[in-house]
């Protein structure tokens, strides 16, 4: 009885000890932080820690462990991994350490693919026969996520913005390549300097030391823009991007900066900018930054009771330069008229090119008075017209140039605008040059009502009547021994209101608008009627008639005129041409060709104004040309003025050489017609006399009763 107690109690204590030792097991496996599962021989589960169903997502008791599970040789899920199959093939061959493979779990579609290690291992006897195969599963997230950054910042560091990393301390301990290229400082040089010594050393920001750090400290981030200076010859543009990296409890790990070069985009701001601002040829401001100058100037000087001026610069016969040397030689013109206005005038004062050949200068003054600023515009304007005139080296030529210039003083009214300031300067320029070009005009108050009274003949050209309104007038031309030879016939407006127009007035404005195109038809039209009429009641004379550049220029000037001869029935060997010199620096060659067929036609051609063009000699061997005329401007200062004298026997001898007829126009006095008799015999037969002197335009009838029947 005694040994049977004493069995059931050792029977006790060793259940009692194997529960301890399964209660001990299950606590160890437990307590591990990876995954475990044990198999059996016939890979049936014998034992798995909670570990393990936590990362296989496995919380059932079924035997469909295998067939539960979605493994993956890769990330993005395309590759199954069969884990029964894997371990059978581990079971086959004994070996003594644990087999590895990594793979990728999904637990649903909602959540990304987990990265889980497993490593698996044969568990046998003593007799080497299998009892058990153990698994082991660990959670490979957190180094995969390392991993990753790894490879981010790795290829961060070989890109090709400047990259670094820092200590705690700051100090650059991982330079890339490309950032010590920017920099020329190497990594060795780098791991001795702090961020802060750094940009002390190379950079130029607009955002102070302690801006960057307090941004840094508030919000661990810090960008903006820098200027680099590795050396002393060398600067480019960044923007320069600082991150504060700490732990948990906010204690610095590292700083990681990047350096982006930025110098192209700058490049290309500052061009945008200057394009907006600034002549792309000439280098001078454009009308905006002009515009924004003077108005600043303008609310300066009405504050300080001060005055200042505007210039308006044109060049003159410009489009005769593009015409003759083409548009390069114009350029240079233009690049060396910019240069010469910058060495002539103060730094502070604005230089602007409006576009073709228009300049605008606004002067830097203080005048106490609108006189005091005329005087000082006056002065700079004629040292302006000195600097521009002198003689242009372009392209192997030597070109001469002269410039009209019309000058604005402001303030005028307290309430003009820049753009009526400008308008203002450009009247007086327009008013420059109707007065003979080269030369300086300043603006007042009439010149306004000038431009008003331009529009209103403008409206009127437009409405008018041109068989009803426009009348022919003519003037008389006389040889030497002032006998009549021919007559110019003139166009003349009867305006219904304002009465007899000058053509001075109203020719250039129609021009502009291409009425000329009709006028010049009525009077081709009625100067053939008259040629042929005169020509069949008084005997033969000649008829000059004006052509129009527009008319000229028309492709269908040549048989709009041959079907004009035909309607009317004149004789062409009745009509002169007259064209001015602008017409045949403008398309030479096309000009040329139609001259050419007019004059087989029996047309004969003058050249008006000669000697006021730009190349006057240039051209004149290749004109087909019978007669030309002495430009008024040249007549009208002699016999006093030896420089037009000497010009007029240059032209004199220049036709005579041609064999030529001359005639002189704008002969207004007794002294004048002697000149040309007494001085020029040699050309009597060959020089006509055209002027007051002899008679004004006349009408029609007027001119038959002086002419005809006396």
């Amino acid at each position: 009885m005694q040994d049977t107690e004493q069995n059931n109690s050792n029977n006790r204590n060793d259940l009692s000890h194997l529960i301890e030792e399964r209660h001990l097991k299950d606590d160890i496996i437990e307590s591990i932080h990876d995954g475990l599962v044990v198999f059996n021989p016939d890979f049936s589960i014998q034992v798995i820690n909670s570990q393990a169903r936590t990362l296989l997502d496995f919380f059932n008791d079924s035997d469909h462990f295998f067939e539960d599970l979605n493994l993956f040789k890769n990330k993005k899920a395309t590759l199954n991994f069969k884990l029964k199959d894997w371990l059978q093939q581990i079971s086959r061959r004994i070996a003594k350490h644990p087999k590895e493979f990594f793979v990728w779990q999904r637990v649903d579609f909602e959540h990304p693919l987990k990265p889980l290690l497993l490593s698996a291992k044969p568990i046998v006897d003593d007799n080497q026969h299998i009892t058990s195969i153990l698994l082991m599963i660990y959670d490979r997230r957190l180094q995969a996520e390392a991993d990753e950054k790894k490879r981010i910042l790795s290829a961060a560091l070989n890109s090709f913005d400047g990259q670094f990393i820092t200590n705690d301390k700051g100090y650059i301990t991982q330079p890339n390549m490309a950032f010590s290229a920017y920099t020329g400082l190497m990594q060795e040089e780098l791991s001795t300097m702090s961020i802060l010594a750094w940009m002390q050393k190379q950079l130029i920001s607009k955002t102070s030391e302690e801006q960057i750090l307090r941004a840094l400290l508030e919000d661990g981030r810090w960008s903006g823009e820098v200027e680099v200076h590795p050396n002393e010859d060398t600067t480019f543009y960044a923007v320069l991007s600082l991150s504060m990296i700490t732990d948990s409890h906010r204690n610095i790990e590292c700083y990681v900066g990047t350096l982006q070069d930025i110098t192209d985009i700058k490049q290309a701001q500052a061009e945008v900018e200057y394009l907006a601002f600034y002549d792309e040829l000439t280098g001078l401001a454009n009308r905006r930054l002009l515009l924004e100058h003077l108005e600043h100037n303008l609310l300066h000087h009405m504050r300080q009771r001060t005055f200042s001026a505007l210039m308006f610069l044109d060049l003159d016969r410009f489009k005769n330069t593009n015409d003759t040397f083409g548009h390069t030689a114009g350029d240079e013109l233009l690049k060396t008229t910019a240069h010469r206005l910058k060495e002539h005038l103060r730094a502070e004062d604005t230089i602007s090119r409006l576009g073709g050949d228009e300049f605008v200068i606004l002067t830097h003054m203080d005048a106490p008075s609108l006189e005091v600023a005329t005087q000082h515009a006056l002065t700079l304007s004629n040292k302006i017209m000195d600097a521009l005139c002198e003689d242009y080296h372009i392209m192997d030529q030597t070109l001469k140039n002269s410039v009209s210039i019309g000058v604005c003083c402001f303030p005028l009214y307290q309430h003009e605008t820049p753009e009526e300031l400008i308008g203002f300067a450009d009247m007086a320029m327009y008013e420059s040059k109707k007065l003979g070009r080269n030369r300086v005009h300043f603006y007042d108050q009439t010149l306004s009502e000038s431009i008003q009274n331009r529009h209103a003949l403008e409206r009127s050209l437009n409405s008018a009547v041109i068989e009803e309104e426009f009348e022919m007038f003519f003037q008389p031309q006389f040889n030497l021994n002032e006998e009549l030879v021919s007559a110019e016939a003139l166009v003349r407006w009867k305006h219904p209101t304002l009465g007899l127009v000058p053509p001075s007035e109203f020719i250039p404005i129609a021009e502009d608008g291409r009425q000329i195109l009709k006028i010049g038809q009525f009077v081709i039209r009625e100067s053939f009627l008259k040629a042929k009429d005169w020509n069949e009641r008084f005997g033969l004379m000649n008829l000059s008639i004006n052509i129009s550049p527009i008319q000229f220029h028309e492709t269908s000037f040549v048989a709009s005129l041959r079907k004009m001869q035909e309607e009317t029935g004149v004789s062409p060997e009745l009509i002169t041409l007259e064209i001015t010199e602008g017409i045949l620096i403008s398309e030479m060659e096309l000009a040329l060709r139609k001259m050419a067929a007019l004059v087989e036609m029996g047309y004969k051609f003058s050249i008006d104004d000669f000697g006021t063009g730009y190349s006057s000699l240039s051209y004149f061997q290749k004109l087909p040309i019978q007669e030309i005329k002495i430009d008024q401007s040249f007549v009208f200062r002699i016999p006093d003025s030896e420089e037009d004298i000497a010009i007029i026997d240059t032209i004199l001898n220049l036709a005579k050489s041609k064999q030529l007829q001359i005639v002189a126009e704008g002969v207004e006095t007794p002294e004048q017609v002697e000149f040309f008799k007494n001085t020029h015999e040699s050309h009597h037969s060959k020089l006509l006399i055209q002027g007051f002197h002899f008679s004004k335009p006349l009408e029609s009838d007027a001119f038959e009763e002086r002419f005809f029947k006396a």
